[in-house]
């Protein structure tokens, strides 16, 4: 889902907060003289030989520390193609050798605003965007600040996206982790090293999103060794996605226990009642209806079957099995009007256990039917009993059925995320 424009707005007001505490950087022209001591300081830095393309080391056997600062100021997360979208300020500092002055012989000018085209630049960028650029793609181009001890930051604002490893069993209460790494495309660690500090996330009163909120962010340092020998430092990101899941609670949750609740009441009903066979009319119907519904809602692209589907789908098949086992009890106690002689062969199989005292305590409840009164009949003939009997026994099933399913299919909040993980929140500030 694409930022919508107010959002734009708000963002780039911010950012010109950021740098409204630096005067205006301006192209240098070092071919022209300049009355104002900042464009005089700026001529002495940069036209003396100063090289962009160059290291900032005197000493070309020094490393160059990079520090990263990485703020989340806006994400929306794309169903359709498991994309995480992101507004990021990144914050690059490190040392300039060749920057660097007296403030004192310059009126106690102890800053410099200086456009980044005028600068050495690392060359940082982010390896795993849903594209591949040639370089960092979609990032403002700020002026930076230069100390004057030769510290220089740049904070320039990117929108960038990675691929997240999309999983939605646990669905609506679904977590997706979103990787991201970062590092140097060219200068080895011994030439640029990169470490990251302050991985957090914007004041949710500033920027948030409607559907998703993001509940952890982890940083961590990767060395990698090519076969020259030479280590490229990779700084990875880790954020985990959590579904705002109110909506989808209410709308596909709350229906799937309505069904399920009307399925036990069912099976204790007595199966040649009017009622029972209503009723299963009503729940294979809205079951059919209601598989239909949550197929539209679920994410096409899923690459994991949500559990409550699952749930639902065996509640579906369970459906079923009860419609088959509801009209086998009716030909049972259809034997009422017959002789006992004819159903020898289930006397036999059930004649010993309907009189056991496990049976009897089964026996003991009513149905829950309107206006159900036990009859002389049913107290005394053998083919009502073995059909209560077999009622009973398919509800208790059907309930430590669903008391599984349920344990492992239905959630009714997110997991719980392990000690490890963490948020840091920070409000946006220059």
């Amino acid at each position: 889902m694409p930022f919508d424009r107010s959002r734009t707005f708000v963002l780039l007001g911010w950012m010109a907060l950021l740098l409204n505490h630096v005067q205006s950087a301006a192209a240098i022209n070092c071919d022209t003289d300049s009355a104002n001591l900042e464009n005089q300081l700026k001529k002495k830095l940069l036209c003396n030989g100063y090289l962009a393309d160059a290291r900032p080391r005197k000493d070309k056997t020094e490393t160059v520390n990079l520090t990263l600062s990485y703020l989340v100021l806006s994400y929306e997360f794309e169903e359709l193609d498991d994309l995480l979208k992101m507004n990021v300020r990144l914050g690059l500092e490190w040392y300039d050798d060749f920057i660097r002055w007296n403030s004192s012989e310059w009126g106690n000018l102890d800053r410099l605003s200086i456009n980044s085209e005028e600068l050495w630049l690392p060359d940082f960028r982010h390896f795993s965007s849903y594209y591949n650029p040639s370089s960092l793609p979609d990032c403002s181009n700020p002026a930076c600040v230069v100390r004057a001890d030769g510290l220089v930051r740049c904070v320039p604002v990117c929108s960038l996206n990675a691929k997240c490893d999309a999983d939605y069993f646990h669905w609506p209460y679904d977590t997706h982790p979103c990787n991201m790494w970062y590092g140097l495309w060219v200068n080895s660690m011994d030439e640029v090293d990169v470490h990251a500090q302050n991985v957090c996330l914007a004041d949710a009163n500033t920027f948030t999103s409607s559907n998703w909120d993001i509940v952890s962010m982890e940083q961590e340092r990767i060395s990698y060794q090519m076969t020259d020998n030479f280590e490229f430092p990779t700084v990875g990101i880790q954020v985990l996605l959590q579904r705002r899941s109110s909506f989808e609670n209410v709308a596909v949750v709350s229906p799937i226990l309505v069904l399920t609740l009307l399925n036990l009441y069912i099976v204790w009903l007595r199966s040649n009642s009017l009622e029972r066979k209503v009723l299963l009319v009503l729940s294979t119907f809205c079951h059919f209806s209601f598989l239909q519904l949550m197929e539209w809602s679920l994410p096409h692209n899923r690459d994991t079957f949500p559990g409550c589907v699952i749930f639902f789908v065996c509640s579906f098949v369970l459906t079923a099995v009860i419609v088959v086992f509801t009209l086998l009890n009716c030909w049972i106690r259809s034997g009422l009007n017959r002789d006992s002689s004819t159903g020898s062969f289930l006397n036999r199989l059930t004649g010993s256990f309907s009189e056991s005292r496990v049976a009897e305590l089964i026996l003991a409840a009513d149905y829950l039917e309107l206006n159900y009164t036990v009859t002389k009949n049913a107290d005394g003939n053998g083919w009502e009993k073995r059909a209560t009997l077999f009622d009973r026994v398919l509800a208790l099933v059907c309930v430590l059925f669903y008391a599984a399913i349920f344990c492992m299919y239905i959630r009714f909040s997110h997991l719980p995320l392990p000690s490890r993980y963490g948020l840091c929140v920070q409000a946006v500030s220059g």
